[in-house]
């Protein structure tokens, strides 16, 4: 009941709580599982939650296998000198023009920037490599002479996106450093390789993969080229990618109106199969391959490859 929670809602209101799969495969992944319809197709669908805790689901009406990866952070502009949120203020969008250096921004609420969010650091990550500001490894090439490369007192790295004296009311330079972008790769890399070890689990590959929905707060503005170049998704055809929103949040709409979704969701969570990663034999491998722009095998992402060269 209402009143045994705490909630603000009427004391006799009734409670549901959607059934976890395992200590960090909750509620919300069954409920976005759900909303995903992933659990009736025959289609082999990849769903990527990406937040804090990256849980992914492989599977189709017939199988459903899960895991979660500590990806910390990052998504949601934590663990970044300059991150936050996407809300008012952030850089979602980035581009660099090649002969100056200069960044473009695109910034939500079209106001003067404070902070950079998840996509917008997925966008200039993908664009200093590209550019070349950054090699592979995410290290700033020490031979740059441009106003918008230093190096702090540390001797770290730092790209400048915007300068304080350039936009009113800025405390201080918004940047990205060396430190930012290798915390960014660890992030990128727990996701890709948790996905490859997941879909490995099952003796198959990305090949075999009809769809990827990608779930969580990242935002509509999650570029899927930017992501594949720096090895955070696989390198598929770019019709199967789907931005799904915040489908824990649909799926708990749906268990809230039908008792036919409430009875499907227990469904759900007693059909997923919970691969553990930290103990699964091939993993810590993985994540260290893949802690690389794109990944230390870049024949993974032939198209990535391709543009590189």
């Amino acid at each position: 009941m209402g009143e045994d929670v705490g909630l603000n809602v009427n004391k006799s209101a009734l409670i549901y709580l959607a059934p976890n799969v395992a200590s960090y495969v909750g509620g919300d992944i069954t409920a976005g599982v759900l909303s995903a319809g992933i659990w009736a197709s025959e289609e082999n669908t990849l769903f990527i939650d990406l937040g804090t805790n990256g849980e992914i689901v492989f599977g189709n009406k017939d199988f459903m296998m899960c895991c979660a990866c500590s990806a910390g952070p990052a998504f949601e502009g934590g663990g970044i000198s300059c991150g936050m949120r996407a809300s008012d203020g952030a850089i979602e969008k980035v581009s660099i023009d090649e002969s100056t250096l200069e960044p473009e921004l695109t910034i939500i609420g079209e106001c003067a920037p404070i902070g950079i969010c998840g996509s917008g650091i997925i966008d200039l990550i993908c664009q200093m490599l590209l550019k070349g500001i950054i090699d592979r490894r995410g290290k700033i090439k020490r031979e740059l002479d441009n106003k918008r490369v230093r190096f702090n007192e540390h001797d770290i790295g730092e790209y400048i996106l915007a300068f304080k004296e350039d936009y009113e009311g800025l405390e201080n330079d918004l940047f990205i450093n060396e430190v930012d972008i290798d915390n960014f790769i660890r992030t990128k890399g727990a996701i890709y390789s948790g996905a490859s070890v997941l879909v490995e689990s099952l003796g198959m590959d990305f090949e075999v993969i009809d769809n990827v929905y990608i779930a969580g707060g990242i935002g509509n503005n999650l570029d899927i080229e930017n992501s594949i170049l720096i090895g955070l998704l696989p390198d598929v055809e770019r019709s199967k990618f789907k931005y799904i929103g915040n489908s824990s949040l649909v799926g708990s709409y749906l268990s809230l109106i039908s008792s036919d979704a409430r009875h499907k969701l227990e469904e759900i969570a007693s059909q997923m199969t919970y691969v553990e990663l930290s103990v699964y034999p091939t993993y810590m491998d993985e994540f260290v391959s893949a802690c690389f722009l794109p990944h230390t095998n870049i024949d993974q992402f032939p198209t990535v490859k391709e543009t590189l060269e």
